[in-house]
């Protein structure tokens, strides 16, 4: 293993309502290897249930002194300045526990993600950051489209994202490939998780790697060919990336997988990896 006894992906969903019973794309799939390369996905209709399952595998993980690496596949901080204009300072986990007191999401997947984007519009001259809704939903705070955005001020893109064009902007909060509602509803459940575990959890590149559990922003896009190339038959893309991003981490050597999780922006956050996409494909 990589130094760390489990690796968990997490792919993520911004579902207003719990997923199908039966999988689907677009859910929430978690792959999760252990020891000698046992590798179990799952399946969840809800963020909530999802966490509830990480939960417990951080709890067994403590209770038995075993390490885990948590990848979780949205980003954990915004473009330069955001935080700052939000809570005062440039601290992302400040405003993750802004965004915790913001944020409902309920156990039923309903949510306020739109009325919380507006909100922090407010805040910004102009309008913007934020875009991207149902058509019902668009207001004069929160436009459908991103091209009626002026004067927030605000860089479109993190440094991580000019450095791999194809990630979405946090922004975008509708319509293909968007991902800034999955970081509305997500950064505040990894808040929770925080609050939870204190000092056994730290957060790359945000805090140094030592600790018994380590989060880490993932986007499985970052060796898209190569798993698309590795998918099964009838598997579902979402499962199939968990299930191989979880193996490619878990394969790492040790000081190699600890270098790349000291790697990034310490206000931004940072894609595990980016860079080193020749060797974690070689890993598959």
């Amino acid at each position: 293993m990589s130094g760390f006894d489990q690796v968990v992906m997490v792919d993520w969903s911004a579902r207003s309502a719990p997923s199908p019973a039966k999988p689907t794309k677009d859910a929430i799939f978690i792959g999760v290897v252990s020891g000698e390369e046992q590798i179990e996905v799952q399946y969840h209709r809800t963020r909530h249930a999802a966490m509830g399952a990480v939960s417990q595998i951080f709890d067994r993980a403590l209770s038995g002194d075993r390490r885990v690496l948590a990848g979780f596949d949205f980003p954990f901080g915004y473009p330069h300045g955001f935080a700052r204009a939000v809570t005062g300072c440039d601290n992302p986990f400040a405003l993750w526990a802004d965004l915790a007191e913001r944020i409902e999401d309920g156990p039923d997947n309903r949510n306020n993600r739109f009325d919380v984007a507006e909100t922090l519009n407010g805040l910004f001259p102009g309008l913007g950051p934020f875009w991207g809704c149902p058509p019902a939903r668009e207001s004069a705070a929160l436009p459908a489209r991103g091209s009626l955005r002026h004067g927030h001020g605000l860089p479109e893109r993190r440094l991580v994202e000019r450095r791999l064009p194809r990630a979405q902007p946090s922004w975008k909060l509708f319509t293909t490939g968007s991902v800034g509602s999955q970081v509305l509803l997500g950064l505040p459940h990894l808040h929770e998780l925080r609050m939870r575990y204190g000092d056994n959890l730290a957060v790359s590149p945000f805090q140094s790697p030592d600790t018994p559990i380590v989060l880490a922003e993932i986007y499985p896009g970052l060796i898209d060919a190569a798993i698309k190339a590795r998918v099964a038959d009838n598997e579902i893309l979402d499962a199939a990336q968990v299930r191989l991003i979880a193996q490619v981490f878990a394969r790492l050597p040790p000081d190699r997988l600890d270098v790349l999780l000291r790697e990034g922006d310490r206000e931004e956050g940072w894609i595990l990896g980016l860079g080193a996409e020749a060797e974690l494909e070689a890993l598959l």
